[in-house]
């Protein structure tokens, strides 16, 4: 979605524009890797912009809701991710002079796009890997068994082959 700025940056009346804007089906996949997902559920971008001490300002808030795969366990579980805040927008002419501090850059004078915005800003909140519950117990490493669903009868404490040596000298020793 295209957003045509120009009005509150010339302050046009006491002009700001609200908005709120859902991802369609036909764009869903454009988001998929960014958020790791396998399926996205919605992305809905809400907020206004307006005039905030002589500068063009966008306060918004960013939801997220995906299918992801647990990162301990590999079940796919509904994850979602919120985000908002305050910036302000300027033109990459204004870069150099406004560089730093919370500036958003856009391409083409006076025109904001949505979809860059919830890429740059979104991208920031994605979590490096996701888990099924805080406490996702993972699986077996030896065989595999979801430990969430109860325990297995692998031998839990695995003696490391590079200590060999120094177990054969103390069980000489006892």
């Amino acid at each position: 979605m295209r957003i045509n700025i120009e009005s509150v940056r010339k302050k046009e009346a006491a002009n700001s524009i609200k908005f709120d804007y859902r991802v369609e089906e036909s764009e869903k996949n454009n988001y998929k890797i960014l958020l790791g997902a396998k399926e996205v559920g919605f992305i809905n971008i809400i907020g206004e912009i307006s005039q905030k001490n002589g500068l063009v300002a966008i306060d918004y808030e960013i939801e997220a809701n995906f299918l992801a795969e647990c990162a301990r366990c590999g079940k796919e579980t509904w994850q979602t991710v919120e985000t908002g805040g305050e910036k302000y927008i300027a033109d990459k002419s204004e870069e150099d002079e406004k560089a730093g501090g919370d500036f958003y850059f856009t391409e083409t004078d006076g025109i904001l796009e949505l979809s860059d915005f919830i890429v740059e800003f979104l991208g920031v909140e994605i979590p490096y890997r996701y888990l099924c519950f805080d406490d996702c117990q993972g699986l077996c490493q030896k065989c595999g068994k979801d430990l969430n669903e109860g325990g297995c009868s692998c031998q839990k404490k695995e003696k490391n082959p590079a200590f060999k040596i120094l177990d054969d000298f103390f069980e000489k020793k006892e």
